[in-house]
């Protein structure tokens, strides 16, 4: 009988790697002093998954069909967890075009005595 692994292809040997550190990883997660080995693994395994995903494609690194680079002005973790959150939250496909970072703006002509006076006026009505 031949070893499994020999009839394994240089795409299929990494992910194997990759599921075996994910895998470990994830027995560490509830771990926060194990915070380290957990990233380490994590990101050992992306770029065997990228590996992958090269030897797959013969060498090539074309982007796969459907999946396009996401114009972006933060770091592409953060990117990731924006998608992540409005995959649940839409909870149907979606393609995430660009993420920006957005600064809050600034309002010097809001008149703090208004608000106040409209805060005030609706606290006095009653609520059914």
């Amino acid at each position: 009988m031949s070893n499994p692994s020999e009839d394994l292809t240089p795409a299929e040997a990494s992910l194997g790697q990759a599921l075996a550190l994910i895998h470990k990883a994830l027995g560490r997660l509830d771990d926060p002093a194990r915070k380290s080995d957990v990233q380490s693994y994590l990101a050992k395994a992306v770029t065997l998954v990228e590996a992958a995903r090269v030897s797959h494609s013969g060498g090539t690194a074309a982007t796969p069909l459907g999946a396009q680079k996401v114009a972006t002005a933060v770091p592409a973790r953060i990117a990731a967890v924006i998608a992540a959150a409005v995959s649940v939250v839409l909870d149907r496909p979606h393609r995430l075009v660009s993420v920006q970072q957005v600064t809050a703006p600034v309002v010097p002509h809001l008149n703090v005595w208004a608000v106040e006076g409209r805060t005030q006026i609706f606290m006095s009505h009653k609520v059914r």
